[in-house]
């Protein structure tokens, strides 16, 4: 089981302060890699890097605002500049907005679009650079199952994840050829600070867990050991995949 190992590789995760972004950079540490991690809060990445070195780890707390290209040129750098190398990038970095579609606003495309599509982008795009000169590297996208499904009421955030969808595609085959590997992560109804108003809602929870198969709303961690497989030798010959992590939720 060598090959799910991560021992001396240097993974980046976005989004890392909570949530899935902070349980996959926990899991990939586990697993034996260095990891940076990158959000808003200096605050709790310091909380996240402590865990990771208890773990084992080294770790690298990178206070970034991935809305802002040149923070994000600077948390790929730096990473880098750190640990002489980067092997996984992990884009979690992400918000979300409900609304009725007709009350979107100016000022709500360019902030969910800023955080979503152009900070993913431009990470993907900045690791690249050395993926391609190291003649590897793996990019996990946090995606949604929104990317290929309609939501009511989620019509701008579906519209950036699906755009993440494509992005990821398009990259798997660009750069496939210097085996670099890009997948997506598509999760539904994941219980993190995003949904827990809806899950305080306990129709709306039955509703949920009676569509899905599983019967049960997923956590952070169910996201980890695909996240782990994604940015580990045994995933050498995946890419380009969309993979949902939704206990059935899509299929029912």
């Amino acid at each position: 089981m060598s090959g799910f190992r991560l021992d001396g590789q240097v993974a980046l995760v976005s989004g890392a302060s909570r949530g899935i972004g902070k349980a996959i950079a926990l899991g990939l540490a586990e697993s034996g890699a260095s990891v940076a991690v990158a959000a808003r809060s200096a605050d709790a990445l310091a909380g996240v890097a402590g865990e990771i070195e208890a773990l084992g780890s080294d770790a690298l707390a990178l206070p970034t605002d991935v809305r802002e290209r040149a923070e994000v040129d600077a948390m790929v750098a730096r990473t880098v500049e750190r640990f002489g190398r980067i092997d996984v990038l992990v884009n979690s970095a992400g918000t979300a907005l409900r609304q009725p579609s007709v009350e979107i606003s100016e000022a709500d495309f360019e902030s969910v679009y800023a955080t979503n599509i152009r900070g993913l982008t431009f990470a993907c795009t900045a690791a690249g650079q050395h993926f391609l000169v190291q003649g590897s590297g793996r990019i996990i996208n946090i995606a949604s199952l929104a990317s290929v499904l309609g939501v009511p009421g989620r019509a701008l955030y579906s519209s950036t994840k699906g755009a993440v969808a494509q992005l990821t595609l398009s990259l798997a085959v660009e750069w496939g050829p210097n085996n670099i590997c890009v997948n997506a992560i598509l999760p539904e109804w994941i219980a993190t600070d995003f949904t827990r108003a809806i899950f305080d809602q306990p129709e709306v929870l039955q509703r949920i867990t009676d569509r899905t198969p599983l019967r049960r709303i997923g956590n952070a961690e169910d996201i980890v050991g695909l996240a782990v497989f994604l940015s580990s030798p045994a995933s050498a010959f995946v890419t380009g995949q969309l993979i949902r992590v939704d206990g059935g939720y899509g299929s029912a």
